[in-house]
């Protein structure tokens, strides 16, 4: 590829890096302006001094106005607590909640502490409204399964994050809450018309838009009656739909291209060089380290620009939009912000709970807690979740056993002495139970044998067991977890979650 042309492309790419601290190739790329990074829990995880030290400060030593990315949607999603979880309950909690101005509160924290580090630009919030519940990626992202719900908590979202400076990008349009696969790994179709679409997934993409949302995430879905190739890809869905019908003139971000259904029959350059066409601004690698798919990328868009699939106006058009993004999120001087307490995002997880034909609580005693220890989706990662840390916080785990998926329900044994205790307190802790036969067959076996075991269940719905003590926390990150151990034991936590 010419040289002159590498800055241009390289102000419409976001790649990503191995590691914790960037490697020389990031700050090269930087210097030929590099619009920025994606960062990802693996490079997040300790070891490691302060993210800002670490990360950020090398990274702004080379372009100050460079824009730092990552999925901070709280809840299940977080990068920030990757190792520990999130201080802050995900939208479905706060959906189930429906209180705007607490969602708005939410942002407004999630907003301070990206700002602490150094982060400019929050992959989040999802924008989807989960109407298929057994949705295997959206689920507990999502603030519901209607329009106007998930509308008018996006535009809180928005407005909480934005109001602190950190910019905002919706997801994943045109909406992913109406699929059956997870698009990490397939490319899933939305059975819609296009007046469907309109009524039933673009709302909460709207109001955002009116909250001055600086940027949107396409997804990696295919809607067959608009077009035949993945939104992302898709003109007719990017500049059509997004642009001229909706009249949105923010950046445009691709959802991350190393994901399956987009690198395995287009590859990174392909990709890259279709979604520029189709109207996207700035191209999400993923969580791949960069520095071999840069020339792959150059090279695709040398050979586009040749045949005529790619212009140089349409990559200049990017780069301006991008350019106006890094300018509004440059770091700035910000208010100070009040010493932590135990923070909003536990007081959203505990007006999130619900229960069902609960015992008396609290409990007395140590409590024994079983995890059925099922896998996350790919947007998850490997962030930890359950009980048993939230409740030895509190002084009052007993003992923790972790059931494998898979393992034979008859065979599951708890720890000794209890076992022979029909009053100890026994929590098993479930994620998505619903829709997992193993874990249903699990909670029936072991309650079979101890009638008055507690359900914690830290997905999106009820354990569907009749009458069984069931407790939902609406999302497995940590403020989810302690608001439970807190209604379990009767012991309230009292400082920050982050200690």
């Amino acid at each position: 590829m010419d040289n002159s042309l590498i800055p241009l492309v390289n102000a419409c790419l976001l790649p990503a890096y191995d590691g914790r601290t960037p490697p020389d190739w990031v700050k090269r790329a930087l210097d030929q302006g590099l619009a920025g990074v994606g960062l990802f829990g693996t490079n997040l995880l300790p070891p490691g001094g302060p993210l800002r030290d670490d990360i950020v400060d090398p990274l702004r030593a080379v372009r100050p106005d460079a824009l730092i990315a990552l999925d901070e949607e709280g809840g299940d999603v977080t990068r920030l607590d990757y190792h520990r979880g999130s201080v802050y309950p995900g939208n479905h909690a706060l959906g189930a909640v429906d209180d705007p101005d607490l969602t708005r509160r939410v942002a407004e924290a999630i907003a301070d502490d990206l700002l602490d580090t150094g982060i400019n630009l929050c992959l989040g919030p999802c924008a989807d409204v989960n109407s298929r519940p057994a949705n295997p990626i959206i689920g507990v992202r999502s603030f519901g399964a209607t329009p106007d719900l998930v509308a008018r908590h996006t535009r809180a979202f928005v407005t909480g994050l934005q109001g602190r400076g950190v910019a905002a990008t919706l997801k994943h349009f045109p909406g992913h809450g109406d699929t059956g696969t997870d698009s990490h790994s397939w490319l899933p179709d939305i059975p819609r018309a296009l007046d469907e679409l309109r009524a039933l997934e673009l709302p909460p993409f709207v109001e955002g838009f009116a909250a001055d949302a600086k940027a949107v995430m396409t997804g990696h879905i295919r809607i067959p009656q608009v077009d035949d190739l993945p939104a992302t890809l898709s003109r007719r869905v990017v500049t059509g739909l997004l642009r001229e019908e909706l009249g949105y003139d923010g950046v445009v971000i691709s959802d991350a291209l190393e994901m399956a259904p987009i690198l395995d029959r287009w590859g990174f350059g392909g990709a890259a060089v279709l979604a520029w066409s189709a109207g996207v601004d700035l191209v999400l690698l993923g969580a791949t380290d960069g520095e071999k798919i840069l020339p792959e990328v150059y090279e695709a868009v040398e050979r586009a620009l040749v045949g005529g699939e790619l212009t140089v106006d349409r990559l200049e058009e990017a780069a301006a939009r991008i350019a106006a993004l890094r300018a509004w999120a440059a770091p700035r001087p910000t208010a100070d912000v009040p010493a932590p307490t135990v923070g909003v995002g536990l007081v959203a997880a505990r007006r999130a709970l619900a229960g069902a034909a609960l015992p008396d609580l609290p409990v007395s005693g140590p409590v024994h807690v079983l995890r059925l220890a099922v896998g996350a989706n790919l947007a998850v990662g490997e962030a930890p979740w359950g009980l048993a840390q939230s409740l030895e916080r509190l002084g009052r785990l007993g003992s923790a056993t972790e059931v494998e998926p898979g393992a034979d329900p008859h065979r599951i044994t708890l720890p000794e002495g209890v076992e022979a205790d029909p009053d100890a307190p026994v929590v098993v802790v479930v994620r998505d139970a619903v829709r997992d036969p193993w874990q249903r067959e699990t909670l029936a076996a072991l309650r079979a044998r101890r009638p008055g075991l507690i359900a914690v269940e830290m997905g999106l719905a009820p354990v569907p067991l009749p009458d069984a003590p069931t407790l939902l926390t609406r999302g497995a990150g940590l403020a989810n977890a302690m608001a439970a151990a807190e209604l379990l034991t009767g012991v309230p936590w009292t400082t920050p979650l982050r200690t």
